[in-house]
């Protein structure tokens, strides 16, 4: 039996404020609209939920389809967004104008999902930055989702943000919102798989850049994260690499308490979807989620 095909939704959202608030528009145009690039796969058989992931800095939503076929697999409908400035997605590489513009489109999102399944539960899955982003929104928008899938949670800042030219050309440039600066990551330090790491470097909706206001945007999920995650009732699995150079395995086991469970993994590093044994994290996170969110 062949396995069902994810198909493309564009999500017409609105352009942000300067602050990450909805901004005006009435058409696609400079002023107006803006396209938010979903990739969804229908769940195997009756739908019992469904589930979002969230994808890493410089990273998109279709390198997590084989975590998303796991999962439709045991009965969810998945969507794969592309964040503004990623993937797909339009916007400048690496870009966001805040943290409440990602709250925003995740709302938008899981509108989405709830319009095609409005009474069943939805599961919210983050890699790195994503499972930062998720996890501040479930602090923000407490009972929205049901249950929380955390990888490699990054807890502290980890880019380079833009630097000034030095010489002439120094004097008359100015850094703005926009200026781009540089994650900083190699493929060899998201994974330890060979094969995977190969993959990143030939994928050209990979990129390395990371704005001013898109620094500023994940320290203002990390305030929420910070102030909300002691409160946090939504059930939460961490998994993280003990080998992890890029978001520090500690940060994580530091969250543990009643309600967040947290996992290191021995051997592998930050980006777990696209480790050595991936197929196991998946069947990990689906038992997890099955366990946590019982079938109505």
């Amino acid at each position: 039996m062949s396995r069902p095909q994810a198909y493309v939704t564009n999500l017409e959202l609105r352009a942000s404020n300067p602050d990450g608030t909805e901004g005006a528009g009435l058409s696609h145009s400079s002023e107006g609209l803006f396209l938010l690039h979903v990739l969804e796969l229908a769940s195997y058989g009756e739908p019992r939920g469904c589930a979002t992931v969230l994808h890493d800095a410089g990273d998109h939503g279709a390198r997590y389809e084989e975590l998303a076929h796991a999962l439709a697999a045991d009965g969810w409908a998945v969507a794969l967004p592309d964040l503004r400035g990623h993937g797909r997605s339009e916007g400048d590489r690496g870009h966001s104008w805040g943290f409440q513009e990602v709250a925003r489109d995740l709302d938008a999102i899981l509108d989405h999902l709830a319009y095609r399944l409005p009474d069943e539960p939805q599961v919210l899955i983050g890699q790195g930055v994503g499972a930062t982003q998720a996890l501040a929104y479930a602090c923000e928008r407490p009972g929205r989702v049901a249950a929380l899938v955390l990888l490699s949670p990054l807890l502290e800042p980890r880019f380079q943000p833009p630097q000034k030219k030095g010489g002439l050309r120094g004097m008359f440039s100015k850094i703005g919102p926009q200026s781009a600066g540089s994650i900083g990551w190699s493929p060899d330090e998201r994974t330890g798989d060979s094969a995977a790491a190969a993959a990143i470097r030939a994928d050209e909706h990979m990129h390395d850049a990371i704005t001013l206001r898109g620094v500023e945007a994940f320290g203002e999920a990390l305030d929420r994260v910070q102030r909300g995650a002691a409160a946090l009732k939504t059930p939460a699995l961490i998994l993280h690499g003990q080998d992890d150079p890029i978001a520090e395995p500690a940060r994580s086991l530091a969250l543990a308490r009643d309600g967040i469970e947290v996992r290191v993994l021995e051997g592998l590093r930050h980006d777990l979807a696209h480790e050595k044994n991936a197929d196991e994290t998946q069947r990990a996170i689906a038992t997890w989620i099955d366990k946590t969110v019982p079938r109505g």
